[in-house]
């Protein structure tokens, strides 16, 4: 069987992708599961007023009440109607944000690094790095998975040696450091791995929960077991 870190970090980056259709497939599973609520409960409401008023008809058609239920219910209508704006509106999200270049993690110039980090992005990660630097490489390595599995948010990398300038100008004096920016500025930067781990060997979702913690992605952590299993490889 295949060994080594190459494989091991492959294993992983198939889990994160995996971890991350099942959270979309589980959010989909209860904006279902609300609106067959909210079906049944308008159903039963229509139910307890038809006994109190005692025009129940045992003849009545069960189709003509699904009928009813399906099709005359302004609230049920007005349900479907946001879902479908939503959905919408999340395709047309996506086809803007990866125009901008969302959904891959790219290397850019000191002279395209104010076009790119304060343009019309509202979100932007930045990875100040060094090519020589392993944990530089280590973060790269979980920021490719973060792009690709967050198009809300863009994710790019920049040559701290290239770029001395802005170095200097965001006081950038440890490497690896990744800035987070919202709307052209700046709102939280990790300098190394303070904070999300104290060893180069971590899970994806230590970097994913930081950076829902400041609010350029949407994320929900793994439960323990899935941390676990990840911990393995």
């Amino acid at each position: 069987a295949p060994t080594g870190e190459p494989y091991k970090r492959a294993q992983r980056e198939a889990m994160e992708r995996e971890r991350l259709r099942r959270q979309q497939e589980e959010t989909r599973a209860a904006k279902e599961l609300e609106e067959k609520r909210h079906i049944q409960q308008k159903y039963e409401e229509q139910k307890r007023k038809e006994l109190q008023s005692g025009a129940n008809d045992e003849d009545e058609d069960d189709d003509d009440e699904d009928d009813w239920l399906l099709d005359d219910d302004p609230a049920l209508e007005a349900l479907r109607e946001r879902r479908l704006q939503e959905m919408r509106q999340a395709q047309i999200q996506r086809a803007e944000n990866l125009a901008k270049g969302h959904g891959q993690y790219r290397t850019i110039s000191q002279d395209e690094f104010l076009p790119e980090c304060t343009g019309s992005s509202e979100w932007v990660v930045v990875h100040f790095f060094h090519n020589e630097f392993q944990r530089c490489q280590i973060m790269d390595h979980h920021l490719k998975i973060v792009a690709e599995g967050h198009p809300e948010c863009k994710v790019v990398r920049i040559d701290a040696a290239k770029a001395p300038f802005f170095v200097s100008k965001l006081k950038i004096q440890v490497l690896p450091t990744v800035l987070v920016f919202q709307n052209g500025e700046t709102v939280s930067r990790l300098v190394g791995f303070e904070s999300i781990a104290d060893q180069d060997d971590w899970p994806t979702s230590k970097l994913q929960t930081w950076l829902s913690e400041t609010g350029a992605i949407q994320y929900t952590p793994p439960s323990k077991d899935l941390e676990e299993e990840m911990k393995r490889l």
